[in-house]
């Protein structure tokens, strides 16, 4: 696929086409021109720009179908669009354009994210974050801020949710605009943001998440939400093996195991945990610990993509079967239970190596038992990353959070946890 961004149009002649057998809302129409530079063959999944509270609502898997030539002329004519420019454009319905962009204001939207394949799958997140007075007192976010925005309340904790991008660095960058954006923090501004893991005042406790939603390529999407939801079972399951166990160093026991197993709100980040957001994987293991500075979130999220990646790799070598991503024979089972110890026998999971059973899982994510992250344990866990067909792409990443995580959860804990200091100011990090 190339890497330019979707141009997208919104096409008054597709709104004005009656035919019965056509369903201009579920097209794209591209000229034979940009379907050849973009790569693109029947079906692309077309992702929203700008800033929302599920950066990734708007999403649509759209047909792809040639574009009326009244179209093509008018933007030549009317907005001057250059060659180049007309090589990367669709026409879409006016309503499938107001859905995916959020805004009908716009005539056009030039930035539109784009996935036909595993390679330039999105990643977003939507990490929680805590509001703390002069006091040293919790400051809930409902009763400062409303739920929706960029930057909004999850109930009593505050949220930023930048939009979807495709690299680490991208996913940081739009985090950062928000924190920038003194329009978007004007509510907040009196008060320290802090990252964190899980927190207990006098009223109430507070497990902090930092969520990782996860981008499908066409031929995912396309899996009926059964199926595709039993595969999120072995996908989540590679997650926590291979990116929340080496996490529970940061978390460290007491604050892991409050959030996972004593929070009186509820239990948060225990494994197996996740949901389907609007079709896709949301991995909600994670604590909001990754937020505390932009360095480790950049490490963490790279570190994520590699895995991601290389799951989608091995699932399109099987071409998208479904039982090599999650046997029919396992479809009954309770893969989360402690007496589940099957997983070497789900294909996709055991070519990763992910086959730790679920007692041994649940004790140590659930016990957040950070001792048992020992350099002896990363070595081995660096060694098994080396090991991705992905690992060449993304080894500043992977290296980058093994040497991150050879400080002690000590040393994670004192750090300066207040967003301002790490996002705004450029603070420097443990390493």
């Amino acid at each position: 696929m190339a890497k330019q961004k979707l141009i997208l149009v919104p096409s008054e002649k597709m709104d004005s086409n009656r035919k019965e057998d056509r369903n201009e809302h579920g097209l794209i129409r591209m000229s034979k021109a940009a379907r050849n530079n973009m790569g693109f063959e029947d079906e692309v999944e077309v992702y929203p720009q700008g800033n929302s509270a599920n950066a990734t609502k708007g999403a649509m898997l759209l047909k792809i179908f040639h574009a009326y030539s009244a179209d093509i002329k008018k933007l030549r004519r009317d907005e001057n669009f250059s060659e180049a420019e007309l090589q990367r454009t669709g026409f879409v319905s006016t309503q499938t354009y107001n859905r995916i962009t959020g805004n009908t204001d716009r005539p056009i939207a030039k930035n539109i994210w784009i996935t036909d394949d595993i390679a330039d799958t999105i990643i977003g997140a939507d990490p929680e974050f805590l509001l703390f007075n002069s006091d040293g007192e919790v400051v809930r976010a409902n009763n400062v801020m409303g739920y929706n925005g960029p930057i909004g309340c999850d109930g009593a904790m505050a949220e930023v949710r930048p939009k979807p991008s495709n690299s680490p660095e991208g996913l940081v960058a739009h985090i950062k605009d928000l924190f920038e954006d003194a329009s978007l923090t004007e509510r907040i501004k009196p008060y320290n943001w802090m990252a964190g893991c899980y927190y207990k005042d006098h009223a109430r406790d507070y497990p902090i998440g930092g969520h990782i939603h996860i981008g499908n390529p066409v031929r995912i999407a396309k899996i009926g939400t059964e199926r595709r939801t039993d595969f999120f079972k072995a996908f989540n399951k590679i997650l926590d093996e291979l990116l929340a166990i080496p996490m529970i160093k940061i978390d460290g026991a007491d604050l892991g195991r409050a959030r996972r197993t004593e929070c009186t709100m509820g239990k948060f980040g225990y494994f197996g945990e996740f949901r389907l957001c609007n079709g896709r994987l949301e991995h909600r293991t994670l604590s909001g610990m990754w937020l505390m500075h932009p360095v480790l979130a950049t490490m963490v999220f790279g570190t994520a993509k590699a895995i991601i990646d290389e799951v989608y790799k091995n699932v399109a070598d099987h071409n998208y079967d479904l039982d090599y991503m999650f046997p029919s024979k396992f479809r009954r089972h309770q893969v989360w239970s402690p007496n589940f110890d099957l997983w070497r026998e789900i294909p996709v999971v055991n070519d990763l190596g992910c086959v730790v059973n679920s007692r041994d899982m649940i004790e140590l994510l659930h016990k957040s038992s950070a001792t048992k992250i020992t350099k002896k344990f990363l070595a081995s866990w660096h060694s098994r990353m080396r090991k991705l067909s992905t690992y060449k792409q993304y080894s500043k990443y992977i290296d980058g959070l093994y040497e991150l995580l050879k400080n002690t959860t000590k040393a994670f804990q004192d750090y300066d946890k207040r967003l301002q200091s790490s996002w705004l100011e450029d603070k420097p990090f443990l390493n």
